[in-house]
């Protein structure tokens, strides 16, 4: 199942990343990269980048779309990630909705859900996140919250890759954030865990993988 198309892109090669959120190509392109993590593993001098063209008043014209793992390409643009979750959700769906002290990403009915986009994948290891993240710890106490209310909740996570063969939370860049899924899991929240396979034109569902096995005893 198609879950998004891109417009064209164009192939480039990374220069350098003088913030978290820029990137130099060495064409001399000033690109915008739309992704919280570190993803040191594949935005890097030397590896292979899919940009598109950006429009609006902004310091860059153009957007990184993906990057090479060395096996596939992998999309770090985590603007898509509300469409693409939307394409799982019923129709009658509403987005941003405010939650105790935070915003969680959806609703519908009488459930709550809150997205999460994952690029790290390590030994066929899905790893979630890949730079520590206070705000997504609050967002999983949250659904805690709403599960302990008595509503329902789930945590979904996209995988904009198709190599991994499980799930987990990522303990070694942030315990805290790991402890508290954990946590979240014997409350009752749901994880569901889709992943994604990206042609260098349409992103693909591939199909969901589970939580990894020893995180459930």
């Amino acid at each position: 199942m198609i879950v998004y198309t891109f417009p064209p892109l164009k192939e480039e090669v990374v220069k350098e990343r003088p913030n978290r959120f820029t990137v130099i190509t060495a064409s001399g392109r000033r690109c915008h990269l739309h992704d919280p993590g570190r993803l040191k593993e594949l935005i890097y001098p030397g590896n292979r980048i899919l940009i598109r063209e950006a429009k609006g008043n902004r310091k860059t014209d153009c957007q990184v779309t993906a990057a090479w793992s060395g096996k596939e390409w992998v999309i770090t643009d985590s603007s898509i990630h509300s469409e693409v979750a939307r394409k799982f959700l019923p129709t009658n769906v509403k987005s941003e909705v405010r939650v105790g002290g935070s915003r969680l990403d959806f609703t519908y009915d009488d459930t709550f859900v809150e997205v999460k986009g994952c690029t790290l994948v390590k030994n066929g290891v899905a790893l979630f996140p890949d730079a520590p993240t206070e705000r997504g710890r609050r967002h999983i106490e949250e659904l805690i919250k709403l599960t302990e209310e008595g509503h329902n909740a789930v945590i979904l996570i996209l995988v904009m890759r198709s190599d991994a063969i499980c799930f987990s939370p990522n303990f070694e860049t942030d315990e805290k954030f790991s402890e508290t899924f954990l946590r979240a899991l014997k409350k009752g929240v749901k994880v569901e865990v889709k992943t994604f396979h990206f042609d260098g034109k349409d992103l693909v569902y591939k199909g969901d993988i589970p939580v990894c096995r020893d995180l459930l005893h």
